[in-house]
């Protein structure tokens, strides 16, 4: 008699992968649902209480989702927040390569809207939302999504670059309008990048936050340029290749010693 084939256990692939990823942000937006209270008080002239009640929102879309596919996956609530203890020398040259970012990324949009003006709906929408979901809203809840739990599935199913390509056309994507899909998808290879190298969440949510509070500050105080659609000056495109190639130069340097991420580190299991 013939000896029996040895039978060889599937391994599951990592999880989330791209199809899974979009079922995932589906759940978010369903969940996102919970916003909409602070956007009627927003349109009702309680703006302030409305930013609040909107920030609230996001946070329990967040838990929502994550509380779903984190189950779905198998996954631990530490693989939506990888954390690792980063050199200090992270912290200001995120803030060096956003300041960088902050000039070409609003180039890039005064562009576009110059070949697609953007709607008064959308003009208005953000005009109505306040600082709170903008400021703290996005960069806490966004990341655990995106750089936590979507990029540490894509990392290890699809390998590091093409997993934070993928993430950050999600990322770009997500938006779901013109004018924020270049500067998205740009932010998210940056931030990507940044929460890979690190191994931690933590520096993706800070330069999330800092690009963010330069967008609400440019519009509260009226930069010339970072506040309107005109097209900047050059000076201002060299500077932000100036600051973004720097800090890039200097978290490489920063984070050369650090060892590359592995399944434990950017997706606990």
């Amino acid at each position: 008699m013939s000896e029996p084939e040895s039978i060889v256990p599937i391994t599951p692939k990592p999880y989330p992968g791209f199809a899974q990823a979009l079922l995932v942000l589906l759940l978010y937006q369903l969940f996102s649902l919970l916003s909409v209270p602070g956007i009627v008080l927003g349109e009702h002239h309680h703006s302030q209480l409305g930013s609040w009640v909107f920030l609230a929102g996001q946070l329990g879309a967040t838990a929502l989702a994550l509380k779903v596919c984190l189950g779905m996956g198998g996954k631990p609530w530490a693989a939506a927040f990888p954390t690792r203890a980063v050199p200090a020398g992270v912290w200001p040259a995120v803030l060096v390569v956003t300041g960088g970012l902050v000039m070409l990324l609003n180039g890039i949009g005064n562009w576009v809207s110059h070949l697609i003006p953007p709607t008064p709906s959308f003009e208005h929408m953000f005009g109505t939302l306040g600082w709170p979901p903008i400021v703290l809203g996005a960069p806490i809840t966004e990341e655990p999504i995106f750089r936590g739990l979507i990029l540490g599935g894509f990392v290890q199913r699809y390998g590091i670059p093409k997993g934070i390509l993928y993430g950050a056309l999600l990322f770009g994507s997500f938006h779901m309008n013109p004018w924020q899909l270049p500067t998205g998808i740009v932010l998210g290879l940056f931030l990507g990048w940044l929460v890979v190298h690190t191994s931690s969440l933590w520096p993706g949510v800070f330069g999330h936050l800092l690009n963010n509070l330069s967008a609400v500050l440019a519009d509260k105080l009226g930069v010339r340029y970072l506040s309107d659609n005109h097209f900047q000056p050059f000076w201002m495109w060299t500077l932000g290749f100036a600051l973004t190639g720097l800090g890039l130069w200097a978290l490489s340097r920063i984070t050369s010693d650090m060892t590359a991420p592995d399944e434990e580190a950017m997706a606990a299991d």
